[in-house]
């Protein structure tokens, strides 16, 4: 029997409550005062639809009333930011701007670190005529998410500002993350001006390796050689003291592993050559590197290699090569070519077979231009003999590419070269 009686009343509590809650959304009871059974028992964004209707200009307007639902939504819960900016909302649909301006600092006071109601807020400034009063929510938000950034700096696109002027403003955080992140957009943008003014913020800040490598090839795609050497001389710093001094090879004897690929060599993998640093053999220092072929292909091998800008003048290349059991008759040598014209080798040594000690290999090279890219390989040919499977060991080690006198022009260096061979 009880239970027969409980079952009927909770039936009868559901439909009543069900019947309040359709008449309340009905259209016919929008015009009756707002109370509390509104707010808490009817669906906020039915709510927010009756009071944006309620607030526009037209037959339907009721100012009082659209007025009433909002106040009853901030009553169920006055301190989230999230209603706040959600009524705002409401009030920029209506076109009454100031009233939404006033929800948005509340939200801003009550929730200063919601990703969400700070890019609303900025959201909402741009979209009105003060558009630079978006920056500080942008750069807060930058500072503590990584969620937003294209959002954000497609935001900053729309805005046309520089680089500067969104830092003055607020726009980007003094932690290096979201300016890096920003560096990189502009650069995938194309933005050059811009791109320019990051890197030289970022440049006391400590700049990553892989980031300086990206800019550098920004510019070089873009023919700004000049630029690039700038960035990457900048990037390179003071960790290579003899640099641009007596050599413009960095880790040309092999005493440290490879850092590549911005400011080292660069190695390629490939299934039939060995490469690795060889603490047990150099003719200079403590180690040299090793490469090793497996004899089981005819290969074309130029897996090591580093690329120098080299301001005008004219260089001398040298490297010292030691050869174990090497077959063929294309053995290894080096070549240094111009980047821009790789079909054309600046330099191209003789190619070392068989066993041999360290052997100097050499050569002269002339840069006409103000700042060029050059690229040193090391290389090996294929063979055209019928036994033409390369097997062996060669060692390298003492690369450099050192200014000849730096008094001596071109045409006085091309003469004596002509002269005396060198």
């Amino acid at each position: 029997m009880l239970p027969s009686i409980a079952r009927l009343l909770l039936s009868a509590v559901l439909v009543s409550g069900a019947w309040v809650k359709i008449s309340l959304e009905s259209t016919s009871k929008d015009h009756q005062q707002v109370g509390w059974t509104h707010v808490y028992l009817t669906d906020p964004d039915t709510l927010f639809t009756r009071a944006v209707e309620r607030l526009k200009e037209g037959p339907a307007q009721d100012l009082d009333a659209g007025q009433n639902i909002l106040k009853g939504l901030l009553r169920t819960n006055a301190a989230s930011g999230d209603r706040w900016a959600d009524v705002e909302g409401a009030f920029v649909q209506a076109g009454q701007i100031d009233k939404a301006e006033y929800c948005l600092d509340r939200a801003a006071q009550l929730a200063p670190n919601s990703a969400g109601t700070l890019l609303s807020i900025a959201i909402f400034y741009l979209n009105t005529t003060k558009p630079r009063n978006a920056l500080p929510y942008f750069g807060k938000v930058l500072g503590g998410a990584t969620d937003y950034d294209s959002t954000i700096f497609n935001n900053f696109d729309t805005l046309q500002l520089s680089f500067g002027q969104i830092v003055a403003s607020g726009g980007l955080p003094a932690q290096p993350r979201a300016v890096e992140a920003y560096f990189r957009h502009l650069l995938e943008t194309g933005d050059l001006a811009n791109a320019r003014e990051a890197w030289e913020w970022l440049g006391p800040r400590s700049r990553e390796d892989r980031l300086a490598e990206t800019y550098v090839n920004f510019l070089l795609s873009r023919g700004l050689v000049e630029k690039a050497s700038a960035a990457w001389s900048s990037q390179l710093g003071a960790r290579e003291a003899d640099f641009g001094k007596s050599t413009f090879v960095l880790n040309g004897g092999f005493e440290h592993e490879p850092d590549g690929p911005l400011f080292d060599w660069q190695i390629a993998r490939d299934e039939h050559v060995q490469v690795s640093r060889d603490d047990s053999v150099a003719r200079s220092g403590s180690s040299s590197l090793r490469i090793e072929f497996d004899g089981k292909i005819n290969l074309t091998h130029q897996g090591v290699s580093q690329r120098v800008f080299l301001p005008r003048g004219a260089y001398r290349f040298e490297a010292f090569v030691r050869t174990a059991g090497i077959t063929t008759d294309e053995g290894v040598g080096f070549r240094v070519l111009d980047t821009r014209s790789s079909n054309r080798p600046m330099i191209e040594t003789e190619r070392i077979t068989g066993t041999t000690d360290w052997k100097k290999l050499e050569g002269t090279l002339v840069v006409d231009a103000p700042v060029k890219l050059v690229e040193i390989q090391v290389v090996r040919r294929q063979s055209l003999r019928f036994d033409s499977l390369i097997a062996g060991t060669a060692w390298i080690d003492q690369v450099s590419l050192t200014p000849l006198l730096s008094k001596l022009s071109k045409e006085g260096w091309l003469r004596r070269k002509a002269q005396t061979g060198w």
